[in-house]
């Protein structure tokens, strides 16, 4: 009997099967474009809750830093006031900053040794204090009762009510405790030497603030504080507070800012001076509010002008120039704009890539609809082509490839749609956000998050499609020849 030779199937290169798969996009060009725009609108939507999310943290990072650090007179006159809270100087002394912690070391009169223990059983007692400020109410009152903060390692330093503390915590099966039971109580035994350290820095605290106020001679803080760069500032640093150069050079600029917008700000209220603004923008002086008049002072020419009614009045602003009230005019715009910020980025974070918990499930809906949209038209693309299937397969074309065809026709829709899904909706996040956040946007811009949120967005489209194509393409695959030729 003579051998039967069977040879190997031939294959198509990748290239020549990319071309068939163009051909077929091609000869299909409406449904391949209505395909293209279902992908285009879902990655748009994606693409543009991920932009904005992403520009939004980095506002509100960039807004709180800003926020606090326009604060700092504030700060500075609270902490020369009176002695930090304990939980205060947990959190303090739990941070990597070397000087921050030399300071307290300073202030409480701690060797080395405790003050290599303060650092660090403050960094063991901050874990347990977020997980505690993590809890609803009604939770934290069910395991702790009424206390808050540091004063909950003070309710549980019994056995009793570390064991109450355990059980009810076990029937919360949804709160996962940060740690394990046996560090928690380990911890509790070594808080009296926690609380110990901290109140001897309190202690300092208080000796130093009133060393500080014995040389204040009838002035207020904040007045005092204008000579932070000066003698004050040697007072400060002598009763046993950190204040380097830079720091005393800020604070005495942010003084004397706040004293100057302070000025302005019962100028606007004289009748003499509501008359005058009055006059110059030609309205009616019930109409001249603050707003107004700060919106006038950031040009130059209207804060000189401003300054010589200022003097004129009496207002004690002889120190004040024409710049500077100008400049004063843009911190208060810009400080106006943190605050809208502030508030508009209030629930920012969580859920995928911090989108929040509703926006990413709406992503997760919107990419179902896309998924099925793209089955049903690939699914009527195999329907409209049983006849060119059947004469591949009398060819000889094999499964693998005409599943191959389909997904890579479904791969080129989702890199289309992909591409121009993430454009429209980067450009569509971007204009929302410079109408939100205006200037503030400039500084702001995540340029390597979102080009990581575009690929991703891209590769998602293609996954999407490819994934999408399976089953048509599954079906396409396994359609026998005879079957698809007698179908008209």
């Amino acid at each position: 009997m003579k051998a039967i030779d069977v040879q190997s199937q031939p294959l198509l290169s990748f290239a020549k099967t990319l071309r068939i798969a163009l051909s077929g996009v091609k000869y299909r060009l409406f449904r391949a474009m209505v395909t293209v725009a279902v992908i285009s609108v879902a990655m748009a939507f994606l693409m543009n809750i991920l932009a904005e999310s992403l520009i939004k943290k980095t506002v509100a990072d960039n807004a709180q830093e800003q926020i606090a650090d326009m604060r700092r007179t504030d700060r500075w006159i609270a902490r020369l006031s009176i002695p930090q809270t304990t939980g205060e100087l947990v959190e303090q002394a739990a941070s990597d900053d070397t000087d921050a912690l030399t300071n307290l070391k300073a202030l409480g009169q701690l060797s080395d040794d405790q003050a290599g223990q303060l650092h660090a059983l403050s960094r063991r007692a901050l874990t347990y204090l977020h997980f505690f400020a993590d809890l609803d109410y009604g939770r934290r009152r069910v395991l702790v009762g009424s206390a808050e903060s540091t004063f909950i390692f003070d309710r549980l330093q019994e056995k009793a009510a570390q064991d109450q503390f355990f059980q009810r915590l076990s029937e919360m099966k949804t709160v996962r405790f940060a740690g394990e039971e046996a560090d928690f109580r380990a911890f509790l035994t070594e808080w009296p030497v926690l609380r110990d350290l901290t109140a001897r820095i309190r202690a300092g605290q208080a000796a130093a603030i009133e060393a500080i106020r014995g040389q204040l001679q009838d002035r207020s803080l904040a007045d005092a504080l204008r000579d932070a760069g000066g003698a004050f500032g040697d007072v400060i640093r002598d009763a046993g507070f950190a204040l380097d150069a830079d720091e005393a050079a800020r604070l005495t600029e942010q003084v004397g800012a706040v004293a100057d917008t302070a000025i302005i700000d019962a100028s606007i209220n004289d009748p003499a001076m509501r008359q005058a603004v009055a006059a110059r923008r030609d309205i009616m002086p019930g109409d001249v509010t603050p707003t107004v008049v700060w919106n006038m002072l950031r040009d130059n020419n209207e804060a000189a002008w401003y300054l010589e009614r200022l003097i004129e009045n009496k207002f004690g602003a002889a120190d004040l120039t024409a710049t500077e009230i100008a400049a004063r005019a843009d911190s208060r715009a810009h400080a106006f704009l943190l605050k809208q910020a502030e508030r508009a980025t209030v629930e920012t974070g969580g859920g995928l890539m911090g989108i929040g918990k509703r926006m990413t499930w709406l992503a997760f809906v919107s990419m179902l609809v896309c998924a099925v949209g793209i089955a049903n038209a690939m699914l009527m693309s195999v329907t409209e082509r049983f006849r060119e299937i059947a004469t591949l397969k009398c060819l000889g074309a094999l499964d693998g490839f005409i599943m191959t065809v389909f997904l890579i026709e479904a791969s080129i829709l989702g890199l289309v749609g992909g591409i121009a899904g993430t454009f429209i909706g980067l450009l569509i996040a971007l204009l929302r956000m410079l109408a939100m956040f205006k200037g503030l946007l400039l500084d702001a811009i995540p340029l390597g998050s979102l080009l990581i949120a575009s690929g991703l967005s891209i590769v998602i489209g293609i996954l999407l499609a490819a994934v999408s194509a399976v089953y048509p393409s599954l079906r396409a695959a396994r359609l026998a020849p005879m079957e698809a030729m007698r179908i008209e």
